[in-house]
């Protein structure tokens, strides 16, 4: 986390960020993460969303809080990594969803839905699968997953999705169909 206003440098670093005084770089807002395929801010809350790709067998959905350890490469998700086993350690943030290489094999980050277009998606976190094409809606409010549910099984290459001002959800897809869709009812 830094600042790109800071006149005459290339960048400042905000006062509050957690490493500031110490303990790891000061640009740095949350650690332990491998490999975040697209993070986005809900317009309505602010919190900051993250799709993590795994290594082996896991793709994860984390929400980022300041300071907060994903425990990579102890950790890929839930499960160990490095150590195999015994790998519990404190401090270290699960994810909020994950799902394993069965669905897909590599996790395409999304956004909040805030649209108007489709009521029953508003608060939905949508994300998806490049491989397989899967796209989930992930609703989550004081700290628990409500419901996590495959939205459609597009088959469809799918590296990003897009948002605009006023919170509708795009799908970019690479390959067969190539194209920026939107979700429609």
């Amino acid at each position: 986390r830094i600042d790109v206003d800071v006149e005459g440098e290339p960048y400042g670093i905000p006062p509050d960020n957690p490493f500031v005084d110490g303990g790891g770089a000061p640009e740095i807002w949350a650690y332990g993460l491998r490999n975040p395929w697209r993070m986005s801010f809900d317009l309505l809350t602010g919190d900051l969303w993250a799709a993590d790709v795994g290594e082996n067998a896991l793709e994860e959905v984390d929400l980022i809080v300041k300071g907060g350890n994903y425990g990579w490469r102890i950790k890929e998700a839930e499960d160990c990594f490095e150590p195999a086993a015994g790998c519990d350690q404190p401090g270290l943030i699960d994810p909020v969803v994950s799902y394993p290489h069965n669905f897909g094999c590599s996790i395409s980050g999304g956004y909040v839905y805030r649209g108007t277009r489709i009521s029953q998606l508003e608060g939905a976190y949508l994300y998806g699968d490049f491989c397989s094409g899967i796209i989930w809606a992930l609703y989550y409010e004081d700290g628990e997953v409500l419901e996590n549910t495959m939205v459609m099984d597009a088959s469809l290459l799918i590296p990003a999705f897009g948002q605009t001002l006023d919170g509708e959800v795009y799908v970019l897809v690479r390959g067969g169909s190539p194209g920026i869709y939107r979700f429609v009812q």
